[in-house]
């Protein structure tokens, strides 16, 4: 993983270390009780003959929240799988333009996304389904899509800024330069 950046100041700087924050809260705390879960789960059946109802179902939906959660902190350390080939052989602007094109890609991709699970979420909401042994809204659960998503767009978003930051001020170092 690479290492992460110095974070802007300003409130975008903000916003981006609350938004790293509250991810990794939630990914640490859903291990944890899956963890709980399944060790209580796994004493109680072995140990009492009893098993929870709830267990396998709770603990499934804790890693569908910790999964998308997780897919924007993967995206702000370039942690999804990628093949590295082409940018690895590419130098100077045709690596900015490489970068930039993946960047803008994976931006589209992620709002496109966004939109989708939010349209589902309210179907699903609009539907009123319920989970079998835990009985919460089935809505809740895909909530996590539009969150997980959500939030990957905003730091595709922020990455694509970063990237034409970077450009503009290659840009004018080379016009002076040139000066």
């Amino acid at each position: 993983m690479k290492e992460k950046e110095q974070a802007p100041q300003g409130i975008f700087g903000k916003i981006d270390s609350v938004t790293e924050k509250v991810e990794n809260c939630i990914m640490s705390i859903g291990l944890l009780l899956i963890s709980v879960i399944v060790f209580a789960n796994v004493v109680a059946r072995y140990f009492f003959d009893h098993s929870f109802a709830w267990s396998e179902e709770l603990s499934r939906y804790i890693i569908v929240w910790v999964t998308f959660f997780g897919i924007s902190s993967c995206a702000r350390y370039d942690g999804h799988v990628c093949v590295d080939l082409l940018p690895n052989m590419l130098k100077g602007k045709a690596k900015q333009v490489q970068q930039l094109v993946v960047c803008l890609i994976s931006l589209a991709l992620s709002v496109y996304m966004t939109v989708i699970s939010i349209q589902f979420t309210i179907t699903q909401f609009e539907g009123g389904n319920t989970s079998i042994a835990i009985a919460i809204p089935i809505w809740v659960i895909y909530l996590s899509t539009c969150i997980g998503f959500f939030l990957m767009s905003y730091v595709y978003l922020r990455k694509l800024g970063s990237l034409l930051k970077k450009k503009a001020a290659q840009e004018t170092g080379e016009e002076e330069a040139a000066c």
